[in-house]
C-alpha cells in the first residue's frame, strides 16, 4: 500500500488536494429560440444559474502519490476517471482545489493526439516529441528506437492519414513511452494492436515501473490493475468510494457491481412475472393459452 509521508517538505510525484471539477448542464427549453432578439432578452432576464444545474464530475478528491508508486483507478463509466486524468494533464482546469505534477509527464490518454494527418510518421514524431518537451537532438537519439518499437519502419515516411487506426495508435504509444517520463498516465489504451504488440506494451510499462517511474493507471481490466498497482482507488460519481489494498478494493468494487446486476435482474424478473400473471388471468378459460409462444421449441424442465 502507498504510504504518504506527511513530513514537511515532502515532494510528491502527483499532488492532488481537494480537487473538484464541475460542468454546467445546458438544456434547451421549449421556449428557447436561436434569434438575436431572444439572445438580447436573455441577457437581461437570465437568472443566476442554480447549483442544481452543475454536475460534479470530480468531487473533493485528495490523492498524494509519492514518487515511484503505482496507483490504479477503477470505477464504472461516468465515474470521473478520465476527467481526473485530464485535470492532472492540464487539459481541464479545476473548479476548486489544485493539482501539481513533479517531473516529466507522459499521458497515454488519447494516443496520437496532436498528430497532423498530412504529415508523415517521421514529421509527427518530431512534432510530438517537441510537444512532449524534447529537443531535436533528443528526438534524433531516440528516433530509430521509436520507429522500431512501433513496427512502422516501412511506412514511417508515409502520411499518417494512410495509417490504419492500429498503426496510428502504435506510433503514439511508442513516442509517449520514449520521452523518459517520470510520471506515466495510462487510460485504457493497451489495445493498440495485435496480441504480440499488446504484450510488448505491457512489458514496457512493467519495465518503467521497475525503474521507479510513477504509474497512474485507469482501466476496466481489473487483473491489470491488480498486477501493476501498489494501491487502488475506486471512484463512483466523482467521489472516492474506497482506497487501499488492491485486492480488497477490487473485491469491494466487484461486490458493488454484482449487487447492482442482481437488483437489475430482480426488477426485470418482477416485471416479467407481473406481465405473465396478467396474461394468464386474462386467458384462464383455456389451459393451452396459459403458455407463451408457438411451442415449436419447448423447455420442459430446468435442473
Amino acid at each position: 500500500m502507498i504510504r504518504e509521508n506527511k513530513s514537511a517538505g515532502t515532494e510528491y510525484a502527483v499532488d492532488i488536494v481537494e480537487l473538484t471539477k464541475s460542468f454546467q448542464r445546458k438544456t434547451s427549453s421549449k421556449n428557447s429560440y436561436g434569434t438575436i432578439k431572444s439572445w438580447i432578452l436573455n441577457i437581461f432576464t437570465k437568472k443566476q444559474q442554480s447549483n442544481a444545474n452543475l454536475t460534479n464530475a470530480v468531487k473533493n478528491i485528495t490523492m498524494r502519490i509519492p514518487k515511484g508508486a503505482s496507483l490504479g483507478v477503477i470505477g464504472k463509466n461516468g465515474s470521473g476517471k478520465s476527467t481526473l486524468l485530464k485535470l492532472i494533464t492540464g487539459i481541464y482546469a479545476p473548479t476548486s482545489g489544485h493539482v501539481k505534477v513533479n517531473g516529466r509527464l507522459s499521458a497515454l490518454i488519447e494516443l496520437g493526439a496532436g498528430f497532423h494527418p498530412d504529415f508523415t510518421g517521421r514529421e509527427n514524431i518530431y512534432l510530438g516529441g517537441v510537444m512532449q518537451g524534447l529537443t531535436k537532438e533528443q528526438i534524433n537519439e531516440r528516433f530509430d528506437e521509436i520507429v522500431e518499437f512501433a513496427e512502422l519502419k516501412e511506412v514511417i515516411d508515409d502520411p499518417v492519414r494512410t495509417y490504419s487506426s492500429g498503426m496510428f495508435m502504435r506510433l503514439g504509444f511508442s513516442l509517449a513511452i520514449h520521452t523518459d517520463p517520470e510520471v506515466l498516465l495510462v487510460d485504457e489504451v493497451l489495445a493498440v494492436g495485435d496480441a504480440s504488440f499488446v504484450t510488448k506494451c505491457k512489458d514496457k510499462i512493467a519495465t518503467l515501473k521497475k525503474k521507479g517511474k510513477t504509474l497512474f493507471l485507469v482501466s476496466h481490466d481489473l487483473e491489470a490493475v491488480l498486477r501493476w498497482s501498489d494501491e487502488v482507488v475506486w471512484l463512483n460519481k466523482g467521489e472516492v468510494m474506497d482506497r487501499g489494498d488492491p485486492r480488497r478494493v477490487i473485491d469491494h468494487y466487484r461486490e458493488f457491481i454484482e449487487k447492482g446486476e442482481e437488483e437489475t435482474l430482480t426488477v426485470a424478473n418482477s416485471y416479467k412475472t407481473e406481465n405473465t400473471e396478467n396474461f394468464e388471468s386474462q386467458n384462464a378459460s383455456t389451459e393451452e393459452i396459459r403458455r407463451w409462444g408457438s411451442r415449436e421449441v419447448e423447455i420442459t424442465d430446468v435442473i
